[in-house]
């Protein structure tokens, strides 16, 4: 589904103070606030403002030694306020552990379940007996901004 604009700058200037927050929280290499701005409008790597990439280096590699698992970073987003992210990447996490994100066709709902072939098999017998889209969700396919009809071609 597309978004407008102001999602997207909403979504990725949230990212950019996440990987902010879990910097300060980790101890890593400092991400200024206009790192965090150049990120949130930035269109590629050359909007961005120069880091000191030695630095950078070294705090990911004493980031590796320290043997950091999901959990911590779990703990690093509560304790910076990100509730909603770190509730995200724990959910992540145990599905890890459990696997069953492995099954042939599996997609992960918004409350991290699996649905896959194993646990919803294929039950196409021929039209009309397979996925159908919502009435609801038809008219959101049908009201996309940047579609053009076949006949303007």
């Amino acid at each position: 589904m597309p978004v407008v604009e102001d999602e997207v700058v909403a979504a990725r200037n949230k990212a950019a103070r996440v990987i902010q927050a879990l910097f300060r929280e980790l101890g890593l290499t400092e991400i200024t606030d206009a790192e965090v701005e150049a990120a949130t409008y930035a269109r590629g790597s050359q909007d961005m403002p120069e880091r000191n990439v030695v630095n950078d280096l070294k705090a990911a590699e004493d980031l590796m030694k320290r043997g950091l698992t999901g959990v911590d970073l779990v703990k690093a987003l509560v304790k910076a306020g990100f509730h909603d992210v770190a509730e995200a990447v724990y959910g992540i996490q145990k599905q890890k552990v459990a696997g069953d994100y492995l099954h042939t066709s599996a997609i992960l709902t918004r409350d991290f379940e699996v649905i896959s072939a194993v646990n919803q098999p294929n039950d196409y017998r021929g039209p009309q007996t397979g996925y159908q889209i919502s009435d609801e969700k038809w008219a959101q396919l049908q009201n996309i901004r940047q579609a053009i009809s076949p006949e303007s071609i």
